[in-house]
């Protein structure tokens, strides 16, 4: 019985079948046991390498990390090609600065791609792996599988997309307005022979407007301004027209883009300047001045205008037969602020009846303001009677004379 059952094992067919599940486990095993490697706590290594366009690196004698092209734009850049076993070839724009970009092999073990610098036609690679992970061949792109077909080139189209900002919307004449552009290339290839076309809003000045750009590459973004100058822009609300991109690709196909437009209020500058006006009021109890009595006249200055004024001086005309009888009739001031006002009194005495017009002048700066008042004088009661009392008296005396002497001839 035994006997049999060692020669069943024995059969070739039996033999066959053995070998069928050995290699059936191997395989179902095997993918386990390279991503449970390569999962495991190994640590990093990093390792660096120039490569010039069409050379490239073999790591582990499984992944092929070739450099394509290279751009000394306004942010360095290298394309790579990056191929493993059983992984499709992937094409890589890595950017001088960027976050480490990563790729994962058909195991599951991931390295990281960064590039450190550009120079010309050589990118400055640095990789970093699993632990004892060591670069095992150079090679150039010439060398490299021969009779297999060569990658078709992928078509890159830039994409730019601007936004124009203004610091003020709302402006005055003479003012500067700070007007900021933002462009973000957002296409996969570089932009290139970038025009500019800014419109110019009438009455404006445009200083350090560009009129062209650099190349911008995929992914960058750039930020230029100039200054707007409101040299003589009536007031009023304006919209400014949107802003103009003609570029290129790096193939020669012309692309547009344009802004979204912008509203800017202008109004009128504001002028701040002083403005004096000055005020006289003479007061009498029945709007006649006596003839020598003593009367008062108030004078007020006030500032109407937006500005403080500078020295105020004041100076008065007076007829001739006016006096003053107390106060200082011109003082000066060193200033009076906007919405302010200076007030004095002084007492005047005119000794001839009839109209009288009193004229004062307030200068500043380069102008003056006048004004004037007008008042009526008249003798008092005595002063009108006093001609006919001096005829009274000589009569009178001439009639007590008479009556004395009629008196001495009665006795």
């Amino acid at each position: 019985m035994a006997q049999q059952i060692e020669d069943k094992q024995n059969h070739p067919t039996a033999r066959g079948l053995k070998r069928l599940a050995m290699a059936a486990i191997i395989v179902l095993i095997s993918p386990l046991i390279m991503i449970a490697a390569a999962s495991g706590d190994y640590g990093e290594q990093i390792f660096e390498q120039n490569l010039r366009v069409g050379e490239g690196i073999e790591i582990e004698h499984s992944v092929k990390i070739e450099v394509v092209d290279t751009s000394t734009d306004i942010i360095d850049s290298a394309r790579f090609r990056v191929s493993s076993y059983l992984v499709p070839v992937r094409m890589l724009t890595i950017f001088q600065g960027d976050m480490p970009t990563e790729y994962e092999t058909y195991s599951g073990a991931r390295i990281y791609l960064e590039v450190v610098s550009v120079y010309g036609e050589t990118a400055l690679l640095r990789v970093t792996g699993p632990d004892n992970w060591r670069v095992t061949g150079y090679y150039e792109a010439e060398e490299t599988e021969t009779g297999s077909e060569p990658a078709a080139e992928a078509v890159t189209v830039p994409e730019l997309e601007i936004k124009r900002t203004l610091d003020m919307t709302s402006v005055e004449q003479g003012q500067l307005v700070l007007v900021t552009f933002k462009i973000k290339n957002d296409g996969n290839g570089t932009a290139t022979g970038i025009e500019m076309d800014e419109p110019l809003l009438r009455g404006t000045y445009q200083e350090g407007c560009p009129a062209t750009l650099g190349d911008i590459a995929a992914g960058a973004t750039v930020r230029v301004n100039y200054d707007l100058k409101i040299v003589d822009t009536p007031s009023g609300t304006y919209e400014l027209e949107p802003t103009l991109l003609n570029y290129k690709s790096e193939s020669g196909a012309s692309y547009s883009s344009e802004s979204s437009s912008n509203t800017l209020v202008v109004t009128a500058k504001e002028v701040l300047l002083p403005e004096l006006e000055i005020k006289i009021t003479i007061e009498s109890g029945d709007d006649v001045i006596i003839c020598g009595d003593r009367f008062p006249a108030t004078v007020r200055i006030d500032n109407t205008g937006n500005a403080t004024s500078g020295r105020a001086t004041i100076k008065s005309h007076l007829p001739d037969d006016v006096r003053v009888a107390d106060g200082d009739l011109e003082p000066v001031y060193e200033s009076i602020k906007p919405g302010d006002y200076e007030e004095y009194e002084v007492m005047l005495i005119a000794y001839e009846p009839g109209k009288h017009v009193i004229k004062m002048d307030v200068m500043w700066a380069d102008k003056e303001a006048s004004a004037s008042a007008e008042f009526w004088a008249e003798r008092s009661s005595l002063d009108k009677y006093y001609p006919h009392i001096l005829a009274v008296v000589p009569i009178g005396l001439l009639v007590v004379g008479i009556i004395r002497r009629h008196r001495e001839y009665s006795y």
